[in-house]
């Protein structure tokens, strides 16, 4: 146990440094435990501090938790605490550092707390008498953002123990609500591009979430909370607390691509009183507002609740598109004295938005094909095509330890149900004279259900080194059935006036079948750190998952039957990882891990094809240097992928592109250096081909994926009560993505691009308890024409031009 201790206070030494600095302040003979943030997030948080001096304990967790906590400095003299390790309420955690020490905590109306001697139920009754008097709490009071808000390195995803992003050996990027809100993100879209070697697709007519990491897509899938999550619609951005990139496979996890993932971590109830509403616009017609509020109920010290809700009914710079959205998440979570948690949440989410294909390529003479030179507003479907999608989400998340053992037992469950329906029009040809064909497709009656259920166990033990262990299993279940229309071809209008001529929205339905696709996996899993030495690291994964899938079509009109099944299988997955803390500040890495994904039977208008599992491996490496004070991170790392029995979804057809093999290096670099001064950046450069000895693909370049991308962030707030410039900031970003072909046989390219954006804000003087913020900026300054993705020659994504925006946000 003491090589236990020692190992983790070594790696927790520059987490220390950075809370301590933000923290300690000695005013008057009295302790001041003073974050930057004032009243920050009160959710229920992963703690990890070690047993030592009480006012050093109290710094760490008062900086963690974001709250203002004073005390007279005699009180904490001499004492000592047992230190804090799991996931804890502030409340809650509170208690827990102060057991044993004769001390106890108050709550002031503003908020703040204070320790104080336990006292008899008469004494308590003078407790106002005797606060101590040299504490001056108002006049801490900061104007404008809240520095916690930028401040993400908690990793909760692609790893099953809490860990700093400087503990993990692999590349994490945490990406914070507040950057969302700064860049006036309009969807989840906005953010990918902030990772190195992260870009988007076409995402089934814009109307679903869809990006490629490390030159691998997986298109509709994407993880909330962990869970893998198909869905035909966006992720709504008010439900976000922040987005969690892991690059490359985690063999514990199972079915993922070997690029990496995408999870969305939602926001929690906390304790403490917080509420928001928000509005947003832009000069082509969005109209959004959002609103949020959370705190306890009844002033309980263990029931908490939140409601999060928005709606949208906006347009947007291309024609005939608009989009029409609503949302409600509300939870609520019960905290125990003991570590106890229960969380039970659900979302409902209803809306309807326009299915843009985007525009199209036209042939050329030698074969090749361009991207047709149109105006970025053309639309080719005719001002009908549209998705509407309406889900019910339900999850339920408990924790219960196991008394004086150090295990907690801890248990998910998700269920999804959606409901939807699209039409769209899909062009089908170009003639030499521009003359083009189109049709009208769609899906009816689309009912898509998800269940996934998780058990697992949490610990610490010593058997010949420190160890902790995640164990359990998962069982992950997808049923999707649908009636597929197809009609019949139209020729008229041109590629230049493609509303020249009246496309009819269906009379003769030339194909209507009706589908259903159930896919199934579950498995054991465990994660497994070892402390090898007070400075290295080993962590092991594994994974036997079990899987099948079943698929029907039915012809309607006639009755005729076809089935393609997979049948049931198995696919053990590894992974190992080493960290290696240099110097406190410096750590180096590296891992290998393999992947798998069983495919999908894929249904188009053509063809039903069962492909086999994509299966693979990564091995990365690289070094992470903590700087400023812990305030600045800096990554660097190198990867190499390989991945068999890829596919590729070619003007809606599925098409085996044999394998893949990726390697590059990432640059990123994230922090607050200075007070006030945010930034974050990335380079990205990527090697990726196209292995398939069959066919004339061989050694190409994937779809969609560029040699390089690179990324820029930056926001500075002024700071400080006697600055007269306090609550004013301004934020910056630079986009940069370079060349990217249309299709794996290089018919045509999409061309780089580089977007320039720009904002201010300020918040106005507090009234009350209530500050307002305004935001006003541009997006894409210098109006770039730009294309974001290519599903195929007739489905090319158009970038939004110049747009000015703006912005309100209550908080109160």
């Amino acid at each position: 146990m003491k090589n236990q201790k020692m190992a983790a206070a070594l790696i927790n030494k520059r987490r220390k440094a950075r809370q301590l600095l933000l923290s300690s302040i000695v005013l008057s003979g009295s302790l001041l435990y003073q974050p930057q943030s004032v009243f920050a997030d009160n959710a229920q948080q992963h703690y990890e501090i070690q047993q030592g001096d009480l006012a050093l304990v109290l710094n760490q967790f008062a900086s963690r938790a974001g709250i203002l906590l004073s005390a007279d400095a005699a009180l904490t003299s001499g004492k000592s605490s047992q230190g804090l390790s799991g996931d804890y309420a502030t409340e809650q955690g509170l208690n827990m550092i102060l057991a044993g020490t004769g001390l106890t905590f108050s709550k002031s109306a503003d908020n703040s707390y204070y320790l104080e001697k336990k006292r008899s139920p008469e004494q308590q009754m003078t407790v106002a008498d005797n606060r101590p008097q040299s504490v001056n709490l108002e006049a801490l009071m900061v104007m404008g953002t809240p520095q916690f808000r930028y401040d993400s390195r908690e990793v909760k995803t692609g790893t099953r123990i809490a860990k700093d992003v400087t503990e993990m050996a692999r590349s994490v990027d945490i990406i914070p609500e507040q950057l969302l809100l700064d860049s006036q993100a309009r969807e989840m879209e906005d953010v990918y591009k902030l990772s190195p070697n992260v870009v988007n697709s076409d995402g089934y007519g814009g109307t679903r979430e869809d990006y490629l990491i490390r030159g691998f897509r997986r298109p509709a899938d994407i993880y909330r909370n962990g869970v893998r999550l198909k869905t035909g619609r966006r992720i709504d951005p008010a439900t976000v607390d922040n987005i969690q990139i892991i690059k490359g496979p985690v063999a514990d996890i199972g079915q993922m691509m070997p690029g990496g993932l995408v999870n969305i971590i939602t926001k929690k109830p906390q304790l403490e009183n917080e509420n928001h509403l928000s509005t947003s616009f832009d000069e082509y017609g969005q109209q959004r507002a959002v609103f949020d509020s959370t705190g306890a109920i009844a002033d309980s010290h263990n029931l908490a609740y939140r409601v999060t809700g928005s709606w949208e009914d906006s347009e947007t710079f291309r024609d005939n598109s608009d989009i029409d959205r609503r949302f409600l998440s509300s939870s609520l979570s019960w905290f125990g004295d003991e570590g106890e948690y229960i969380n039970v949440n659900y979302e409902y989410s209803k809306e309807k938005r326009s299915f843009d294909r985007g525009v199209i390529t036209v042939p050329l003479a030698n074969g090749k094909r361009k991207i047709a030179d149109v105006s970025s507003d053309t639309s080719y479907d005719a001002g009908f095509s549209f998705n509407e999608v309406e889900s019910n989400l339900v999850e339920i998340d408990t924790i219960f330890p196991i008394k004086q053992s150090g295990w907690n037992i801890e248990s998910k469950l998700f269920y999804n149900s959606e409901k939807a329906d699209d039409t769209h029009v899909e062009v089908g040809g170009v003639a030499t004279d521009g003359t083009i064909t189109r049709g009208v497709q769609g899906n009816i009656d689309r009912e898509l259900n998800t269940f996934f259920a998780r058990l697992q166990a949490r610990g610490e033990f010593d058997l010949f080194l420190p160890m902790k262990l995640v164990t359990g299993v998962e069982y992950h279940e997808q049923d999707e059935e649908w009636i597929n229309f197809a009609g019949s071809a139209q020729t008229g209008g041109t590629v230049a006036s493609p509303n020249s001529y009246p496309l009819i929205n269906d009379i003769v339905v030339t194909s209507l079948n009706h589908r259903d696709v159930n896919m199934k996996s579950y498995g054991p899993f465990a994660q497994l750190d070892m402390q090898a030495s007070d400075e290295i690291t080993i962590t092991l994964g594994f994974r036997e998952e079990f899987y099948s899938a079943d698929f029907e079509r039915r012809v309607l009109s006639s009755g005729v039957v076809t089935s393609a099944d997979t049948p049931h299988d198995s696919k053990f997955t590894k992974s190992a990882g080493v960290v290696w803390n240099v110097i406190p500040e410096v750590s180096l890495y590296t891992s290998y891990a393999d992947t798998f994904m069983a495919q999908n039977v894929y249904t188009g208008q053509q063809q039903q094809t069962a492909l086999p599992p994509q299966e693979g491996r990564q091995y990365e490496a690289g070094v992470k240097w903590s700087t400023f004070g812990d305030r600045l991170l800096l990554t660097m790392a190198y990867f190499d992928i390989k991945q068999n029995n890829v596919y590729e979804s070619v003007n809606g057809e599925a098409e085996l592109t044999g394998g893949i093999d990726t390697n590059g290096v990432e640059f990123s670099v994230a922090g607050s250096p200075v007070s006030g001064w945010n930034i974050r950046a990335s380079l990205g450069l990527l090697n990726a081909e196209i292995v398939s000895e069959d066919t004339e693909t061989n050694g190409n370049r994937p779809t969609n994926v560029p040699e390089h991308t690179a990324n820029l962030w930056t926001s500075y707030e002024f700071q400080g009560v006697d600055n007269p410039l306090s609550g004013f900031g301004i934020g910056g970003g630079i986009t940069h993505v370079g060349n990217r072909y249309g299709d794996s046989e290089h018919s045509f390219d999409l061309g780089d691009y580089t977007l320039v954006d720009a904002g201010i804000w300020y918040y106005f003087p507090a009234i009350g308890s209530s500050t307002l913020r305004v935001d006003l900026g541009v997006k894409n300054i210098t109006d770039e024409k730009y294309y974001t993705a290519s599903g195929g020659a007739y489905r090319i994504s158009v970038g939004a031009p110049r747009t000015v925006f703006g912005g309100l946000r209550l908080d109160f």
